[in-house]
């Protein structure tokens, strides 16, 4: 890729962050607000929900949550039926980008930890890691919902 070409693209990002950071703040918080509110999911680690321990430092800081959200579905089994059943999200480690990401954390990222290191971290064997995209958020809940009921 060209220099020029490259220069141009992080002129486009960096203009338009702004931008993108307060849609996907918006839509992470709707979709943080959802999956608390859902039966099938025991645990939602996001700052923009109040009993969050960083609550009031991130709204002192932002005028929103947060472009990444972590949900617990409880069990392994009950993650990797989410992940095979999500149809929007892409699934990675890598996050921050403006396509929706799920990371099965246990798994993925933090692999290399045994299960005592992970409970002492939080990480519990159901926990997914979901990064807010650019993509309709009625969607995102949609697809959400038809991937929880089938756990």
């Amino acid at each position: 890729m060209s220099v020029i070409l490259q220069n141009g693209l992080l002129k486009r990002e960096r203009l338009t962050f702004g931008v993108r950071m307060a849609h996907i703040g918006q839509d992470d918080q709707k979709i943080a607000e959802y999956l608390s509110a859902h039966i099938k999911v025991t645990r939602v680690l996001h700052p923009g929900l109040a009993n969050h321990d960083g609550h009031d430092i991130q709204m002192k800081q932002a005028n929103s949550g947060d472009a990444i959200l972590s949900f617990d579905v409880n069990s392994a089994a009950h993650a990797r039926s989410i992940v095979q059943f999500f149809k929007l999200p892409v699934f990675s480690v890598c996050l921050g980008a403006v396509d929706i990401i799920i990371s099965f954390l246990s798994r993925m990222s933090h692999a290399a930890l045994n299960a005592k290191l992970l409970a002492n971290v939080g990480i519990s064997p159901g926990l997914l890691c979901f990064s807010v995209g650019l993509e309709d958020t009625d969607d995102l809940i949609a697809d959400l919902e038809q991937s929880l009921v089938q756990i």
